[in-house]
């Protein structure tokens, strides 16, 4: 696993307890992540967020891999600033994918380097998890969980047309401002513009790239070949099971495990995009066991 050398603000804290083994931000606040649990993990769970979902919203499910005896990596990219510095060389999905991600991988290297690391991703998480571990560690597990492409065409019915003109007014008021006031609006969070740039190009076109990239993106994920479990969750209108599909066609090498799950919460609509990582007992169970057979 590598990528992209970066500058960051590593802060050890301590091994043990609840506190993070390592915590690790990267210049601007666009990212950060903590690295916590046991040094003797068998299994690390990198969690990639959900757009503009903060990393405590997965604090039930994080204490739920922890009791279980994983160490786990919980990574944020809900931005701090609404703009990056001028000068900065990545932005948007390309800060994520070639600057935090591979940030990830070498604390995991260095910290705990006996676990097999897992990513899961919610969402966009899933999106852009599934992008890294193709270009830096292709046969790395990945847990899909309500992720699924965001191309329109992938989207049932109305519902695809809806999505599309939603996305390029949000892209538009983007641009317009210079960011999109998510955490005001009710949508995908406080963005950079580059981050909603990126993100509706996929909406338009269904094909995964970044202003600033280095790499081509779709060929990544076409590179996957590693063990991956895709997570449908009933009632969930923004990740249907259309749009996983549309996102596994993409890795054709993948190894691929499908299953679907109910929230215990209420499933109204499109809640059961986010309730189900807050379900206890709910699919940490399933990851954790999913994980660990792939060692046996």
């Amino acid at each position: 696993m590598g990528g992209r050398r970066v500058t960051v603000a590593e802060r050890p804290v301590s091994a043990h307890g609840d506190e993070p083994i390592v915590a690790v931000s990267g210049e601007g606040g666009l990212w950060s992540f903590e690295l916590r649990g046991t040094p003797h993990a068998d299994v690390v769970l990198v969690v990639l967020p959900a757009m503009g979902v903060p990393a405590r919203y997965y604090d039930t499910l994080a204490g739920e891999l922890l009791n279980a005896g994983a160490a786990l990596a919980r990574v944020d990219f809900l931005a701090r600033r609404v703009q990056a510095e001028p000068s900065r060389p990545l932005d948007g999905f390309a800060a994520l994918v070639e600057e935090c991600l591979p940030a990830v991988f070498a604390a995991l290297r260095e910290h705990l380097p006996r676990a097999n690391p897992v990513i899961v991703g919610h969402s966009l998480g899933g999106q852009l998890g599934l992008i890294a571990a193709g270009r830096f560690c292709p046969e790395a597990p990945v847990v899909l969980a309500a992720s699924g492409s965001a191309w329109h065409r992938a989207f049932p019915g109305t519902r695809r047309w809806k999505y599309l003109l939603g996305s390029q007014a949000i892209g538009g008021a983007a641009r317009a401002l210079g960011h999109w006031p998510g955490d005001r609006l009710g949508f995908g969070g406080r963005q950079p513009e580059a981050v909603i740039r990126d993100w509706s190009r996929v909406v338009t076109t269904g094909r995964y790239a970044a202003g600033s990239g280095t790499f081509d993106y779709e060929a990544a994920i076409a590179d996957y070949r590693g063990e991956l479990l895709a997570i449908d969750v009933a009632g969930d209108v923004l990740a249907p099971r259309t749009a996983t599909d549309a996102l596994l066609a993409k890795a054709p090498r993948a190894r691929v495990t499908r299953m679907s799950y109910t929230p215990s919460r209420a499933t109204a609509k499109p809640g059961a995009h986010f309730t189900w990582a807050r379900d206890r007992d709910g699919l940490s169970p399933v990851i954790i066991e999913w994980a660990r057979s792939l060692r046996d």
